[in-house]
Order: structure tokens, then sequence, then C-alpha cells
């Protein structure tokens, strides 16, 4: 009882914060938390599968989880305390040829990490959010996550710890960090409960196997598991951590830092508890060291409901909205057949305007359930993701001004509103549409291209893309334009940050009063994005984050029957019924107009 008790009020404090602060479009939270929890990109690609369950990799069997931590911290470790420079900032993957940063592993990490930085998710983000996903996969803490990490395109400073070293050194390195001699030992101690030495990285401490191609790996302790094995075998004895046992005494750096101060840290870290704790305190700390100039956002925590994949746009002719909507359901209760969740919109033009007398509403075309394996920080937390997925016509000469949903379980519950705080999701404006749809991507062997362009790499593909955005009739722009930027480049050589001038197409006929434009890009990278703009009459017109991952190669899906009914009294001014509803694990949480009512069935 205690323990259920314990832990919904950390769901609480985990979900709770933001039911009153988060407000719709917020597309740098929107993008970190979609992929700290449910784990992929926007078309799907998946980061989360890479390092859960707890894998190891088919080839070598190393450890996932501990390469990408290990990496993690060797991108911290160029912080300098002293100036302020340097941290967690990706410089890392300019790093990988030093000394301190050699091995498989880490050439290995860079490869499953380099397809998902984006405008809004930088690599050093990536990075610490993979740092998460390792820890956690493997029965660890959910260490908490703060974003907003500026990524540098050179490498940063040199003193990142090696085992050759001696306990000066160390300590010194660690002092430059930001870490004192107890925090050495957690962060070590912590760092080294997953993974092992390599004998193709360090021969002199394990003998290669000549009868294999794969290198011979040493575990630091005898589980894969993140627990405190690594200390409570290294103090009866049992260890097996060759930077403790080796005989090689220059290389035994584990056992210097371990005994630095006579084993008390390590006698702390002997309660399984206690380790959890520890290690989830320094590593947020580890992940949270950037340099000074760097202000990370607040803690990203799941939303227990979600607006995605917004857009007003074209498909095949016609004028259509689509969007997404994802509630969280506890892994432990069934979710309800009978429960219909209904898109409502306003018109922007005509009679209507607002909902003034009439409301529009739509039942999703799809409804897709996530797996709990997601990511495994959701599963960690009980839950998984139901999304109800729509794709409405509209009408382009009432268009659409903004939207909500109601949640209606049909067993004698109160319907559910979802509002966005009362204001409903407005969509900001319309004379000015991207077309994925109509846009297409080439991929083009680099060896084919004889010109050399800044925005091309000399190996890999290049991307090129033929853009389509319509414009409404009537804004007659001045100039029509986007601002491209992809920074998920193989290796990292450079940002793509261009802009697209688009011109009047009359080959493609106008339509519901739209006249389309095209124009085209270039990219080594994988997720270009584009903030599409119209300037007008001393206007700017703009449609933000629009991703190029899913173009004409998208599904066609038939828009939904759409049902006009008379608007009821507060619908198109207050919308508010409930804001919203969350059920965690027992706990039944109401967040309402200007109070909150708890109600915790145990």
């Amino acid at each position: 009882m205690h323990s259920h008790f314990a832990s919904s009020l950390y769901l609480l404090s985990l979900l709770a914060p933001f039911s009153f602060a988060y407000t719709w479009p917020s597309p740098q939270y929107d993008a970190l938390e979609g992929l700290l929890f449910e784990g992929r990109r926007s078309d799907g690609s998946s980061l989360a599968s890479l390092v859960h369950p707890c894998r190891k990799r088919g080839a070598t069997l190393a450890s996932v989880p501990a390469e990408w931590l290990r990496f993690a911290f060797h991108d911290m470790a160029t912080h300098n305390v002293d100036d302020g420079t340097g941290g967690l900032d990706g410089s890392i993957v300019y790093e990988l040829g030093r000394p301190e940063n050699f091995g498989l592993g880490f050439n290995q990490t860079l490869s499953d990490f380099e397809a998902y930085p984006n405008k809004q998710v930088s690599r050093a983000d990536i990075i610490a959010i993979g740092a998460i996903m390792a820890v956690n996969t493997c029965g660890g803490p959910i260490i908490p996550f703060r974003g907003g990490r500026v990524d540098t395109w050179v490498g940063g400073g040199t003193g990142t710890p090696e085992p050759q070293e001696d306990l000066a050194t160390h300590t010194e390195s660690f002092r430059k960090q930001g870490f004192n001699q107890a925090e050495m030992i957690q962060l070590v101690a912590c760092g080294h409960t997953m993974g092992g030495v390599r004998s193709a990285d360090f021969p002199q401490l394990v003998a290669p196997d000549p009868n294999s191609v794969n290198p011979v790996i040493e575990d630091f302790d005898t589980t894969m598991d993140f627990d405190n094995k690594v200390v409570t075998e290294y103090l009866d004895g049992s260890t097996q951590n060759v930077l403790v046992t080796s005989p090689n005494k220059t290389m035994v750096s584990d056992l210097r830092i371990f005994q630095s101060d006579n084993n008390s840290t390590m006698h702390s870290l002997s309660d399984a508890a206690v380790f959890q704790s520890e290690c989830q305190s320094i590593l947020a700390r580890m992940l949270d060291t950037v340099p000074k100039s760097v202000t990370l956002t607040d803690e990203i925590t799941l939303l227990p409901t979600k607006v995605t994949a917004s857009q007003l746009t074209f498909e095949r002719n016609q004028l259509v909205y689509k969007t997404s909507f994802r509630l969280t359901q506890p892994i432990n209760a069934t979710a309800n057949d009978n429960r219909n969740v209904t898109l409502f919109w306003c018109d922007r033009y005509g009679d209507n305007k607002n909902c003034a007398g009439k409301t529009n509403t739509a039942l999703p075309v799809k409804t897709v359930a996530d797996d709990p394996n997601v990511s495994p920080i959701t599963k960690s937390l009980g839950y998984y993701f139901l999304n109800y997925n729509y794709v409405v016509p509209i009408d382009s000469t009432a268009s659409i001004a903004k939207f909500w949903f109601e949640v209606d379980e049909h067993d004698g519950s109160k319907v559910t509103t979802y509002n966005n705080g009362g204001s409903g999701y407005v969509i900001d404006q319309d004379q000015v549409l991207f077309i994925p749809m109509s846009s297409h991507a080439t991929i083009i062997a680099n060896s084919t291209i004889t010109q050399t362009y800044t925005n091309r790499v000399g190996d890999g593909y290049t991307r090129h893309y033929d853009l389509v955005v319509a414009v409404r009739d009537g804004t007659n722009p001045s100039r029509v334009y986007a601002e491209a930027t992809d920074v998920a480049i193989q290796n990292f050589p450079f940002p793509l940050n261009i802009e697209v001038e688009f011109t009047a197409n009359s080959s493609i006929p106008a339509q519901s009063g739209y006249s389309f434009y095209s124009g085209s890009a270039d990219s080594a990278g994988v997720q270009m994005s584009l903030d599409v703009h119209a300037d007008a009459s001393g206007q700017t017109y703009t449609q933000t984050f629009m991703q190029t991952l899913v173009l004409d190669n998208a599904p066609y899906v038939k828009p939904g029957t759409v049902t006009v009914s008379t608007t009821k009294t507060g619908a198109a001014g207050r919308m508010e019924i409930w804001n919203p509803l969350l059920v965690l694990s027992g706990i039944f949480v109401y967040f309402g107009g200007g109070g909150a009512l708890l109600d915790l069935v145990l």
C-alpha cells in the first residue's frame, strides 16, 4: 500500500506541473517530450528501440546502454568550471580521434544518434536523452531531463580521464568538470555499473581471443543491470572489474578512485536504494553540465494529453486539416472500447465565425495504441499512449480558426473537454500552407554530383527537395520563402541554414481559393525542416517547423465525415468543462478552472 501511494505521488509530481504551465503549440517542448516519452521521430524512426530493452549489439555483444552513457560522460568531460566553457555540447563528435575517446563503441554510438537532431532537438539533447534511456532501460532511475542544450561545431578541450593517470590527475579532471572527490567516486561507480573493458581498446588489460574477430569484453560486474553490484562486489572482494583487479597496477584507475576516501563513499552506495538515488542525482548534474552561456529549459515532463501532427494542407486537391490527439493510458487498465473522442472546430470566416452559430465535429479516422515499450521511460511510469488521428475536409470559404476535443466514456461519467487551458487550440493563420503530399525528395549519390556545394559532403547522399506551398488568394505576397534547417548530417561537418525562394507555379491549377508556389533545396542531412513565410502588405504569415521526413510518399487517408451542429452555450468562448482529467495509477485528478480536486483511490 505504501509503495503504491509513494509511486502514485511521484507520478503526480511528474505530470501535474505542466497541466497548468504548458500551452500548445510549444514546438521545442513538443519535440523534446515526444522523443523522450515516445522514443521516436515524427516519421516513426525509433531511437529507443536501439537501446531498449537493455540491448547488446548484435556483432560485438557490447552493452548499448553502457556505450550511450559513456558517450554522454565523455562529451560532458570537456567542461571547465574555472571559465565556464565546454560541457554537454555535442563536441565529442569532433573528438573521436583523441586517445581519451577512442574505441568502436564511440563510433557506433555516433551512428546511432546521427539521424535524430533537428531544429528543435540539438545533438547534445539527443546525447542526454540517450543517456537517460540507457540508465532506465536497464533498471536504473528516471533521470530528470531538461532540454535546450546548444551544439558546438568544433572540438572542445581535452582532459577526459584515462585509466593510466594517477589519482591526483583524476581528481583535478573531475574538479574542472565541477565534481568533488565523493562525487567523482559516485560518477565512476554509477557509470561502471554497466558495460566493461574491451580487448580492442585496452589489450594491456583484456587479452584478445586469437580465434575470434570480435573483441573480448570483461564486464565491470556480474549483471547487465543498472544496479549496485559494481559496489557490493568491490566491497566483498569478489569483483571482476579489471580496473580494480588487473596486475597492471598502472591501469587500476577504479581502485585508486574507489579507495581514495577509505571506501567511505562506496560503503554508502552499498545500500541499493541509496545507490539509485545518488546515481539519479549525480547523473542529472552530469547531463546538465553545459557551457555557462547556455540556459536549459525547465524539466520536460510527460504531458497527460497532447496534440501532435497538426497541419492545414492540401491532399489530393482537397483542403484538409490533420491532427492527432494523444491520451495517456495506464498499462494495468483496459482502455474503454466505448470511448468516443470527438474533434470540434470553429470556422474562421463567414456567419459561423468562431462558432457563432454552428460547430463542426468529426470522429477519428484511425485510433492507434502504442506498445508500452515505445520508450523505456514511459513504460517505467506505467503508461502507454492511445493516438486518435483525424483528417477532416475544410471548406476554404470558412476555413478553421481553432479546435478542441471532447472525451465521452459512455459510462455515466461527465464528458471531458480538452481545450488548451480554455482558449482552444488556435490556428494562427491560413495564408501560407506547406503541402507535403505535393512535395518530393530525390536521394542522389554524391558520386554523381560534379559540383561542390556548401550543403553537400563528399560522401554519402544528398537529398534534393522539390517543395510546394499554397498561398491563399487575396494575400498578394511580395515574397514567398522558407528558412530551411538541417543538422542531422553524417559526421556533423556543418549545419544547413538556407533560404528557399518560392515562385508561382502555373502548372499546378489553383483550387479552393489557393494558388501554388514551388521551390527547391538540397541537403546532405536527413531531417530538413522549414519555417514557411509569405510577406504581404507589411505582414509576414508563417508556418513553423514543417518537417520533410514524409512527403509524397505518405499513405493517403480519406477524410472523415463532418457533422455540423448548433453551438452549445459557452463552446466558442469559455469551452471550459474539465481541463484535464488524469487517471494515474489509482489517482483520480481533476484540474479545473480555479482549483484542483485530488481523490486518492488506494
